[in-house]
């Protein structure tokens, strides 16, 4: 019996750690040292197909510049090929197009300053996928803040940009804000402030009651979550729903636990100023959350980061966490409910700042498109699978809309647009089952996980009307047989629908053309 029970402990991590397809070392290490990086996010800066990444830095421990590492075709360098020109002691960063010119600008949160005082956020600009070094917007007042995301609260179709505040080690308590978006500028004030003043570390918007427009969630040291609800994109200001819990927050993410339609909302306890530490989910019924957790992890600690996601190709989401001086965790969906003990552990222990999901070599990348029911006031509409690796085109009641028109967040998978259809929106993006898992760290190096699955295409590829699974001149022979000589039809349809147009004509296969000879854009 002791021989059994010794075997058997020894096969529990094999089949723990097999649970999910990532390998337990990270395949690529960032090479810089003592600049306590902190915030994290993907996308492409440069319009080549490849996401890259952003990384902020500082914390409240150092002044550090912020960074980029410029994707080359499928490899992140491991040292930084841009930098910012001076350094603040950073949280985490927002990317994003503010001016619909179709490259995205860098937001980042500044924390504090050297004697620990409020300090002023920034945004450096992206022209044409070169990027200042100079901060070309800044907060026209002064916050503690330690997160920023973008969202259009006013669904005016343009990126708002919305900041914690608040310093809780000092007991410093400021009103979250938003400073809105007008026409591709952001207002130096922000145009909307909470009613109470708080220490919050960690925002998320999300249109969780499913009406069309962004809501907006905040955790944070002062124990409770809070969630700001949208209505006639206005903004409260007094939270409409909050935890009965009381545990310090450090980070939130929205994510479908329960595969009903309805976002639930999971947060990372932090334990050091109080409480007990645990990852947590509350549940959306319907359009209202639970107001105490329908589910915790078995243990607490310092958490810091949670991550939503199909680590194993189920068809569910997951839940990746960090913390503090631990490792990267990953708790399985099963049955719309996930294990209170992780089933994957990476074998790094770091100071875990942020996860994020990113194929960096586009080796699972697919092309997708979701429709969607409109109804005349409803301006916010989710993909089907995300994070996404682009959007590349919307059609509005049958219309391609220009850039000008619509917004939208890779990594939570909305698109908002400035008029709400009557009709129908279809959203045509790209998304990869085969997703690195990246962090950045607080004490060290920041890390890449590789997904080690292989990819086997599942989908559709957009332009390839003949099935072929490329797009190459038979596509173009294939649909001009179709529009003028009663060939068959792509199938799907939209495959052959190479610009866009909602139609199929002879533009798809000029469309077509262009970009297999003459190196122009591809099928949206």
């Amino acid at each position: 019996m002791k021989s059994l029970v010794t075997l058997l402990l020894i096969l529990v991590p094999t089949f723990l750690f097999a649970a999910m397809p990532f390998t337990r070392s990270p395949v690529w290490q960032s090479t810089e040292t003592g600049v306590y990086s902190t915030g994290l996010v993907w996308q492409d800066a440069d319009r080549d197909g490849y996401l890259d990444m952003f990384v902020s830095n500082g914390n409240d421990m150092a002044s550090a510049i912020e960074y980029i590492y410029q994707n080359n075709a499928g490899t992140i360098p491991t040292t930084h090929t841009w930098g910012s020109s001076a350094g603040d002691y950073s949280g985490h960063c927002a990317v994003g197009d503010i001016n619909a010119d179709g490259y995205p600008e860098y937001f980042v949160s500044n924390h504090i300053r050297d004697d620990w005082g409020a300090t002023e956020s920034k945004m450096f600009l992206n022209n044409g996928g070169i990027f200042g070094t100079i901060p070309s917007w800044t907060t026209g007042d002064t916050l503690h803040s330690f997160a920023c995301e973008l969202g259009d609260v006013d669904g005016d179709g343009d990126l708002d940009i919305a900041f914690t505040a608040g310093e809780g080690y000092g007991h410093v308590a400021e009103r979250q804000r938003i400073y809105f978006n007008n026409d591709g500028t952001i207002g130096a004030l922000p145009g909307w402030q909470s009613h109470d003043a708080s220490y919050m570390l960690d925002l998320s918007w999300a249109d969780f009651d499913n009406d069309g427009d962004l809501d907006l969630a905040f955790c944070g040291d002062e124990g409770h979550v809070w969630l700001y609800r949208n209505t006639n994109y206005t903004l409260d200001t007094l939270p409409s729903w909050q935890s009965a819990d009381v545990n310090p927050g450090n980070t939130l993410a929205w994510g479908d636990m329960d595969g009903d339609g309805w976002l639930d909302l999971a947060v990372a306890d932090n334990n050091q100023t109080g409480g007990n530490g645990r990852f947590k989910v509350y549940q959306n019924n319907g359009g209202l959350l639970t107001t105490s957790p329908v589910w915790q992890s078995a243990t607490g600690g310092y958490g810091s980061s949670v991550c939503w996601y199909d680590f194993d190709r189920d068809g569910d989401n997951d839940l990746a966490t960090g913390r503090w001086w631990n490792v990267v965790a990953i708790y399985e969906n099963v049955g719309g409910v996930l294990t209170t003990a992780p089933v994957w552990q990476s074998s790094t222990s770091t100071v875990i700042e942020e996860i994020r999901m990113c194929d960096v070599d586009r080796d699972g990348v697919e092309s997708y498109r979701t429709a969607r029911a409109g109804n005349g006031y409803k301006k916010a509409f989710y993909v089907d699978k995300y994070p996404m690796h682009s959007l590349d085109s919307l059609l509005a009641d049958g219309t391609k809309l220009t850039l000008a028109q619509y917004c939208y967040d890779l990594n939570s998978g909305w698109a908002s647009l400035a008029t709400a259809p009557l009709d129908s929106v279809i959203l045509f993006y790209q998304y990869s089952d085969k997703q690195d898992l990246a962090v950045v760290n607080w004490d060290g190096a920041n890390l890449i996980f590789a997904d080690t699955l292989t990819h086997t295409p599942t989908h559709y590829v957009k332009g390839d009307a003949d099935g072929s699974g490329a797009v190459d001149i038979s596509d173009v022979v294939f649909l001009i047989s179709y529009i003028f000589s009663g060939g068959s039809a792509p199938n799907p349809l939209f495959l052959g629908d190479a610009d866009c147009s909602g139609s199929i004509d002879i533009s798809d296969a000029v469309y077509l053309i262009s970009y297999i000879f003459s190196g122009g854009a591809a099928p949206c």
